[in-house]
């Protein structure tokens, strides 16, 4: 959604002060674009397929833990994902920002005549906001929130069985309003129809689907437990150091395959691997799976990547110098978040494996 919009703006700045003047600083907005999007991603279980990935794979292994809700994985994401977007936009505003002298003939009232010629917002584009914002605050106070001895009720609790609705009901709920309001554009038509519904990429839902076999089976197999066992030599190296491994090996390794797939591949491993060194699984769960969506250097690392490369206006060595500092820095942020952060909301004692944890 947002390339199109940069390439119109892109082109509007070639068009006033001249491709040549324009080119590096293109290059940044571009970067910018699959940055953001990737670093914003975590900050929600249903922004980036890794997030969901984990929160149903941590349930299919361990069925007795904690349930991890929208708002306890946004309390311990969002901080992170503000942290390293600030570290991102100043990387790149020093890399990529452009010379003043280039950008004298640029008035803002050139973007208020652009932003005029879009029309008035519609009553469709209107409603979809508004059950936008809906469906995030529904996420968001679905179950208690719990800080130090602070705790605010969340609303499930006002029904008899609160265990029956989860974030995927919620979804569900917004999906089938925008299936019954009409719209006003197109008589006879509502919002959503299922010729649109048909145009979504139903093979992800495949894609997750493999996974959760894949995590079932190495539970049912004992395979995880096998895995475990054979690098439970590594429980002799502090529990910080395995995690910044954990955070460079899958921050590296997402850099050649699909970041879903390798996530659904050593989430298993990881939570065998804990068990065998009697910690949290937790404590290596949560950094492998932010690192899945935090790799910046090639375009097969992630979808945003291979979106903003499709452009035709980055070369792979664009990408690849310039991600490999954010790939390091990511180590450090993720690391260093789970152990301080990521131990105080999900209540995690490191050294310490929990009764839900065990593997039957």
């Amino acid at each position: 959604m947002m390339v199109p919009i940069l390439i119109s703006i892109i082109l509007k700045l070639e068009e006033i002060i001249g491709k040549k003047n324009i080119n590096r600083y293109s290059i940044g907005l571009l970067l910018g674009v699959a940055y953001s999007a990737s670093i914003g991603g975590i900050a929600t279980l249903v922004g980036t397929p890794p997030n969901l990935s984990f929160a149903r794979i941590f349930q299919i292994m361990f069925p007795e833990a904690p349930d991890i809700s929208f708002a306890d994985w946004f309390i311990f994401a969002f901080p992170v994902t503000f942290i390293f977007f600030i570290i991102v936009w100043v990387y790149l505003y020093i890399l990529f920002r452009p010379k003043t002298e280039n950008w004298i003939d640029i008035s803002s009232e050139t973007f208020k005549e652009q932003y005029k010629l879009l029309g008035k917002i519609t009553f469709e584009e209107r409603t979809v906001f508004i059950v936008f914002i809906g469906l995030a605050v529904l996420w968001l106070f679905r179950s208690d929130i719990t800080i130090n001895t602070l705790t605010i009720p969340g609303w499930a609790g006002l029904f008899d069985h609160p265990e029956f609705i989860n974030d995927g009901t919620v979804a569900i709920l917004a999906s089938i309003i925008l299936f019954i309001i009409p719209s006003q554009n197109q008589k006879g038509n509502r919002i959503m129809d299922w010729k649109s519904a048909k145009g979504i990429p139903w093979n992800i839902v495949l894609l997750f689907g493999g996974g959760f076999a894949l995590a079932s089976g190495f539970k049912e197999s004992g395979l995880s437990t096998w895995f475990g066992n054979q690098l439970s030599f590594v429980g002799e190296y502090h529990p910080f150091l395995i995690i910044m491994v954990i955070c460079f090996v899958m921050t590296f390794l997402t850099e050649l395959t699909s970041n879903t797939a390798t996530t659904e591949m050593l989430l298993p491993i990881l939570a065998g691997l804990s068990v065998s060194i009697e910690v949290n699984p937790l404590i290596f769960m949560l950094p492998a799976t932010l690192s899945g969506s935090m790799a910046f250097m090639l375009p097969v690392a992630t979808p945003p990547n291979a979106i903003v490369f499709g452009s035709g206006r980055l070369k792979v060595i664009d990408m690849a110098r310039n991600g490999l500092i954010l790939n390091l820095l990511g180590v450090i942020v993720i690391s260093l978040a789970t152990w301080f952060l990521g131990t105080l909301i999900f209540d995690i004692d490191p050294m310490v494996l929990p009764s839900w944890a065990i593997i039957k």
